[in-house]
């Protein structure tokens, strides 16, 4: 079982009320996400009231242990800095301005220190390590991830806001600058989504909806509850929720001129793949049925053959029937607020 997994009953804190089972409180507490979960994962009640699953904030608690793999090597956060020592190891290469472990090569200004810079490897590692099983895809061969100096650098070589976490161009991305990610709380949410994003490409190219490739990007990230949260400033205005045909166009259409814009449509896009995403892995098949759909596209199958052999639909029908403007969202539209940075 997925070391994280095994977590889970170290971190939760459960309330217990007489007359009733004990139950999660907390979007850490929900059942993570693994390779071998058992989906849905989640009642409607629970995304209600606890809002969606989120366990990548853990890393900063306590209580955290730092994780092994099946041949007992230490991998993800506090196994390359420890006490902000480097743990020495000989498959990381450490020079004033590049950092590299595995796949990951991590290139920022040399002011930094060692293990300032360490802490966003050991989150690319943990994804590294996690996201290909999720996916059934194995990982490519070198990403090179670029630190900016600050957040106009970013924007300067991007054109991005910062509700756009990085920008990614073949085997290159461009982070928002890692101390800014980690002050957002965002930071391995943005590691994860990454290396979804890059290993998806590597393997399937742009033979995927963008309403699904970002889908699987937000899900595998579990960037979700914070995507809940960023649409209570637009609720007011009208519906968050958008259907398959404007998100594919927002996704692929490059930002909006005005920046205030880009940020709202942008993140309500993403918001309304996320959820045609947990829906579709969640309550058609799981991880093994979309496993099966992405190896069949990956093999040469246009999306929508893959779909039709996988789910019984093609990629318009499949698309409408997962349009969140009519399935509404799990956690309704008056969802809970939790902050999963806090500790429960």
């Amino acid at each position: 079982m997925n070391r994280v997994a095994k977590l889970i009953p170290v971190l939760m804190i459960l309330t217990a009320v007489p007359g009733r089972a004990m139950v999660p409180v907390h979007p850490s507490q929900l059942p993570a996400l693994t390779a071998d979960a058992q989906f849905p994962r989640c009642t409607a009640r629970q995304l209600a009231t606890v809002g969606f699953p989120d366990h990548k904030h853990a890393q900063r608690w306590p209580d955290w242990q730092v994780l092994r793999d099946a041949d007992g090597r230490t991998y993800g956060p506090g196994s390359l800095c420890e006490r902000r020592q480097v743990v020495p190891r000989p498959d990381l290469i450490i020079t004033p301005d590049t950092k590299r472990l595995g796949p990951f090569i991590l290139q920022h200004n040399p002011g930094y220190g060692d293990c300032d810079m360490l802490q966003f490897l050991e989150l690319l590692d943990w994804a590294g390590h996690e996201v290909p099983p999720l996916l059934g895809m194995g990982m490519p061969d070198s990403l090179v991830v670029i630190n900016p100096d600050n957040l106009a650098d970013y924007t300067d070589r991007t054109g991005y806001g910062i509700w756009r976490l990085y920008s990614l161009r073949g085997d290159t991305c461009i982070t928002e600058p890692w101390p800014i990610l980690m002050h957002r709380t965002l930071d391995a949410h943005a590691a994860f989504m990454m290396v979804t994003d890059w290993v998806l490409r590597a393997h399937v190219g742009a033979k995927l909806p963008p309403w699904l490739h970002q889908g699987l990007v937000e899900y595998c990230g579990e960037d979700g509850q914070h995507l809940v949260n960023y649409m209570a400033q637009f609720r007011g205005d009208g519906p968050v929720v958008m259907p398959p045909a404007l998100v594919d166009a927002l996704l692929t259409k490059g930002p909006d001129p005005d920046p205030q814009r880009d940020r709202e449509v942008y993140r309500k896009a993403c918001y309304s793949a996320f959820l045609m995403a947990w829906d579709l892995v969640e309550n058609r098949g799981g991880l093994d049925a979309m496993r099966q759909c992405l190896d069949l596209v990956a093999g040469g199958s246009d999306f929508s053959d893959a779909a039709q052999k996988v789910y019984g639909l093609d990629a318009d029908e499949l698309a409408a029937s997962l349009d969140p403007v009519q399935t509404g969202e799990p956690g309704g539209k008056n969802p809970p607020l939790p902050l999963p940075h806090r500790q429960p």
